[in-house]
């Protein structure tokens, strides 16, 4: 299967939209890179998945299952897919930033922004530091599955392997849930890659 170059999703009620146009050389598994790093001189405060290791600057993985508690209790799961782009691959299509509009954002961490619909609650994305993180299971069903028949059968398969790879990265295994989650497979790390400390 060629890798995609472009996917729409949203959320459950379906009036907040999204595209993502992959940028031409996107990587879906760059997941196990060990890219050149550097130490953040950055304040605690405005890490993103905060801890008190030092951050390190890494290209980040392009699908991660985050097992983080902001993550959890704004998802409602235990365990959160994502995939990481460029914020210039990715386009709010609809509704418009109109003020009456569903889609909202909050931050647990200064300039780090969960979207959200106030309609219908679905959390679509997290943004911050030039990239956005579009959560699987926003994308819609035909992109991630693919096409199915009258009965249900999928005919023409979607891009959820790809999106979703599954030798990704693993974060915040910290919180892990033994049985749970042991199963995810991935390049494990204690919190987030960028701190650079295996789980």
């Amino acid at each position: 299967m060629s890798a995609p170059t472009k996917i729409t999703g949203g959320c459950l009620c379906k009036v907040v939209r999204y595209e993502v146009n992959f940028p031409e050389d996107h990587d879906f598994k760059s997941n196990v890179r060990t890219p050149e790093c550097q130490f953040s001189s950055r304040p605690f405060s405005e890490l993103p998945h905060t801890s008190s290791f030092p951050i390190l600057q890494l290209t980040p993985p392009q699908s991660v299952a985050c097992f983080c508690s902001l993550c959890r209790k704004q998802s409602g799961v235990v365990v959160v897919h994502v995939h990481i782009l460029p914020r210039s691959s990715f386009t709010w299509t609809s509704p418009s930033a109109a003020p009456s509009a569903p889609l909202a954002n909050y931050q647990v961490i200064k300039d780090n922004l969960r979207w959200f619909c106030t309609a219908c609650g679905s959390y679509l994305a997290w943004e911050g530091n030039g990239i956005i993180e579009v959560t699987a299971g926003s994308v819609d069903e035909e992109c991630l599955v693919g096409k199915k028949d009258g009965e249900g059968n999928v005919i023409e398969k979607g891009v959820g392997e790809q999106f979703c790879h599954p030798e990704g990265a693993v974060t915040w295994v910290n919180n892990s849930l033994g049985p749970v989650t042991e199963g995810i497979k991935g390049t494990r790390w204690k919190f987030s890659v960028a701190h650079g400390v295996r789980g």
